[in-house]
Parts: C-alpha cells; sequence; structure tokens
C-alpha cells in the first residue's frame, strides 16, 4: 500500500472516531434532557438532530443510524418505536398517538411521517388535531420526499416511491408511487 493510500485510510478511521464520540455524547444528553428517551448503545445520533418529546411520551430506538439534521417528535404520552435501520437527512417523524417502524427499514433523506392531521370541524387557530397511528412494517423502503399520512399501515418488505403521498395502507411486499400513492406492483410479482 502506498503512503497515500495509508493516509487515506488512517484519515477516514478518525473522522469514524470523531463522529462516533460525537454520537455518544449527542446521547447521553439527550437521555438527560429526554426521561421517556430509551436509545441503545448500537444506535447513531447523527448532528443537528431534534428531539421533542412530551410529557409522558415513550420514544424507543433501538440499532438505528439516525443521520444529520433528523427531526424526531413524540406529543404527550404519544408512543414512538423506531426499530429501523436507517433515517436520512433531514427527515421528520412526528407521533402524536403512537407510530412503530419495524427493523430493516430505510427511511431516506426528506421523508416525513406523521401520524396526526389539523381537525378540520374546527377553526385551524384552535390547533386541534385527528390522530391514528402508523405501522410500518420490517424492511420496507421509504424513498427520498415520500411523506407517509396518518392512519396508514405498511406492510413488511414494501417500497414507497420518492416523493409519494401515502393516505392508504400498502399491502406487503408492494410498491406504491405517486401523490396520492398507488399501489403499482405487488408483492406477488
Amino acid at each position: 500500500m502506498s503512503a497515500r493510500t495509508n493516509l487515506g485510510l488512517m484519515l477516514r478511521r478518525a473522522y469514524r472516531i470523531r463522529a462516533l464520540a460525537g454520537s455518544e455524547t449527542r446521547k447521553a444528553a439527550l437521555r438527560i434532557m429526554h426521561p421517556g428517551l430509551c436509545i441503545d448503545r448500537a444506535s447513531f445520533v447523527g448532528p443537528g438532530c431534534t428531539f421533542d418529546l412530551g410529557p409522558g411520551a415513550t420514544v424507543v430506538v433501538v440499532d438505528c443510524q439516525i443521520t444529520r439534521h433528523v427531526t424526531i417528535g413524540a406529543g404527550r404520552e404519544a408512543e414512538l418505536m423506531l426499530l429501523c435501520d436507517y433515517i436520512g437527512p433531514g427527515a421528520t417523524i412526528v407521533a402524536r398517538r403512537r407510530i412503530s417502524i419495524g427493523s430493516g427499514t430505510k427511511i431516506a433523506e426528506q421523508a416525513v411521517i406523521r401520524d396526526a392531521n389539523h381537525d378540520h370541524s374546527v377553526p385551524l387557530t384552535e390547533g386541534r388535531f385527528v390522530e391514528d397511528p402508523i405501522s410500518i412494517g420490517e424492511d420496507v423502503w421509504v424513498a427520498a420526499g415520500a411523506c407517509v399520512l396518518a392512519g396508514v399501515r405498511i406492510g413488511d418488505r414494501a417500497t414507497i416511491g420518492a416523493r409519494a403521498v401515502v393516505t392508504k395502507d400498502v399491502v406487503e411486499g408492494a410498491t406504491a408511487v405517486g401523490v396520492p400513492a398507488r399501489t403499482v406492483r405487488t408483492g406477488d410479482c
């Protein structure tokens, strides 16, 4: 190996060590600030991430790489289970009641997952919401900029296309694209 290759390897290792140390510091600070947050040692939290937990909220993060500038929120007494492998830069996940994301699932950059919508039976200034839990199965791919809305269930091994707006359930193994998202391929193929 050349000296240049060795230097490159050493620099990448040093960067990785620094990133891991930063993640451990961020996780320790988050645990202190949010008693309802349970984040395991295998998880990584990148710089610029925001966690906002209401009173009594529970957020569980297991073996998940949360990249930079991700927003995670949980309202009063809400439950958020993040067993997913990866959450891309700028993604937003906000639970007002309950969101569950299975293991092996990957969420790309700028994706949005929210289990509540404004209650339009009253003026918006009242700030009331209609909540409906979201369940995302295992080994699901949620592509860049996709939006998963309240009350949706996404089955295992499903694919959500880029910029899709998911308003209805997606069955196991299916691919859903568009606005609103529609199934273009089922897992039977």
